[in-house]
């Protein structure tokens, strides 16, 4: 059983996804966090798997909202569900955290397969989100763009970090010394001039390391 604590406070929206993941077998929502002053605590009380949160709301959750959910309850994952269709403002968000991400004009479909990536810690992105991400978002004549560059290690060791792998667990995987890893996460960042823990993922759906769920 998956525990959602659902932070949205568009009636119709809430009440949709609501009705939504209460027919789910497999998925409880705990409660709805109704004023951002309550999310605090009720990550506290309820640790759920997934907080389902929406931060383009006026007077309600912000970003910064969401960077301190780990440090309430470690174990909860963030899926994004948001009008936001701005990629500078989405890229942020991918930043603080966020597992999953969906526009809210995503099919019910994705929804669920969102909440079954999240829930095991794994990334997700909708469609609609990919398009925004992906649309111009390498330098028309970027300094580097061939993974030919990359090693076959090197490619491995990239696929793995866009998957959502720490470190350890690629080492783990890899049979490697988490220096070893390290040591390569930073040849790849070198060679492909990634600027940020995101661009691991957007490289690696641009050379179909990953692939991309719609």
């Amino acid at each position: 059983m998956v525990d959602v604590l659902l932070a949205d406070n568009q009636p119709l929206t809430a009440a949709g996804m609501l009705h939504f993941l209460g027919g789910k077998d497999d998925v409880r929502v705990v409660d709805q966090v109704n004023e951002k002053d309550q999310l605090s605590s009720m990550l506290k009380k309820y640790q759920p798997q997934i907080l389902i949160a929406d931060y383009n709301l006026p007077g309600y959750l912000t970003k910064e909202d969401l960077r301190g959910v780990k440090e309430i309850s470690p174990g909860t994952h963030i899926l994004i569900v948001s009008s936001d269709n701005v990629k500078a403002s989405i890229l942020d968000a991918l930043q603080i955290g966020v597992k999953g991400y969906l526009t809210k004009d995503c099919s019910r479909d994705e929804i669920m397969m969102a909440v079954q990536s999240t829930a095991r810690g794994e990334k997700f992105y909708c469609h609609k989100v990919l398009d925004i991400i992906m649309e111009k978002h390498f330098n028309p004549e970027p300094e580097v763009s061939d993974p030919a560059i990359l090693t076959a290690r090197e490619t491995e060791i990239l696929k793995l970090i866009a998957s959502g792998k720490s470190t350890q667990q690629v080492a783990d995987e890899l049979h490697l010394s988490p220096h070893t890893v390290h040591t390569h996460r930073k040849s790849i960042i070198k060679k492909l001039n990634i600027k940020s823990p995101t661009e691991f993922v957007i490289y690696a759906m641009d050379f179909g390391l990953i692939k991309i769920k719609s």
